[in-house]
C-alpha cells in the first residue's frame, strides 16, 4: 500500500469497515510509524508492544480483535475515519444499502479503502457510489475483495471485468491490479489482457505472471480462494456512473439504454 502512495503522513484515510490489525509484531508497528512520522510519541516502542499484542490470537486461536489499523495510521500522522453499519473505531454508522454518504465526508479523503466490506452489502450501486463520492479528485481508492472461492463469505465475489468497467465509466486510472491466493486452471487474467490497452499498468502486471509467488492455502474442499486487489486514482471529479456489461448480449442493446452510460 505504501508503494502506491495510499499511506503517508498528512493523508486523510476513509476505511470501509473499521479494520482490525492482525498478527503484527511490535517492530513492524514501530517501523511503520517511524517511516511516516519523524516525531513519533516518546513511548512509541512501549505503545507498539501493547498494540501488537492486541493483534494476536488467544489460546484458542481466535483473534483478539483489540487493535485497529486506524490507531496505527493516526500515530503515523494520518487522518482516519471509518464507515460501517456497526459501531467501531472512529466509525460513522451508515446503512450503505440505503443511505447517501454524509455531506461532511463528500470529497474529503485522499485515500479510500474497501478491504472486505462491499461484498456484504446488497446494494452494490450505492456502496460504490459512496466510495466515489468520498474520494478527492486525484485521490486513491483500493479494493481488496473476494474473487474466486469464498463460498460462505458475504454475498458477492467479483470479476476483474467489473472493476475495469467501473474504472472506465468513472474515468479512474488503474494504478495496478493483482490477485492473491492459489491460482487454478481458470484464466483469471483474461479480462486484464483485454483491457490493457486502456490501462497501461495492466501490461506491467501481466509481465509478472509466473514470477510473483502467491499464497498456497486451500479450503477443505480444495476450492481455490483468490482475492482481487485493485488500486485506482480518481482523475476527475465527475458524477458517479454505474456500469453496463454487454459481452454476452446476443441481441442489440437499444440506443436509449446505452445512451445513459455515455458521457
Amino acid at each position: 500500500m505504501e508503494r502506491y502512495g495510499l499511506l503517508s503522513a498528512g493523508r486523510k484515510v476513509l476505511d470501509y469497515g473499521s479494520s482490525n490489525l492482525y498478527t503484527a509484531t511490535a517492530e513492524e508497528v514501530a517501523a511503520f510509524v517511524r517511516r511516516h512520522n519523524p516525531r513519533p510519541r516518546a513511548d512509541l516502542d512501549t505503545w507498539a508492544e501493547r498494540f501488537a499484542a492486541g493483534s494476536l490470537a488467544d489460546a484458542s486461536g481466535s483473534a483478539l480483535n483489540q487493535s485497529f489499523v486506524g490507531e496505527m495510521f493516526e500515530e503515523a500522522g494520518m487522518g482516519y475515519d471509518a464507515i460501517d453499519i456497526a459501531v467501531g473505531y472512529k466509525t460513522t454508522v451508515v446503512d450503505l444499502n440505503t443511505s447517501r454518504l454524509p455531506e461532511n465526508m463528500v470529497g474529503a479523503y485522499d485515500t479510500v479503502l474497501n478491504f472486505g466490506t462491499s461484498e456484504h452489502i446488497l446494494n452494490q450501486m450505492n456502496v460504490f457510489a459512496t466510495i466515489h463520492a468520498a474520494t478527492k479528485e486525484g485521490g486513491l481508492i483500493m479494493h481488496s475483495v473476494p474473487s474466486v472461492g469464498f463460498v460462505d463469505h458475504g454475498y458477492y465475489c467479483y470479476t476483474s471485468r467489473f472493476f475495469f468497467d467501473l474504472a472506465g465509466y468513472n474515468q479512474y486510472e488503474v494504478v495496478d491490479m493483482w490477485f492473491d491466493g492459489p491460482v487454478s486452471n481458470e484464466n483469471i487474467f483474461a479480462s486484464a489482457r483485454q483491457y490493457q490497452s486502456y490501462f497501461p499498468a495492466l501490461t506491467k502486471r501481466l509481465e509478472l505472471i509466473g514470477q510473483v509467488e502467491r499464497e498456497t492455502v486451500l479450503d477443505r474442499t480444495g476450492i481455490p480462494v483468490i482475492a482481487l486487489q485493485i488500486v485506482y486514482r480518481k482523475q476527475k471529479n465527475v458524477p458517479f456512473m454505474g456500469t453496463v456489461e454487454t459481452s454476452t448480449s446476443v441481441g442489440s442493446v437499444p440506443a436509449e439504454v446505452l445512451g445513459s452510460y455515455n458521457r
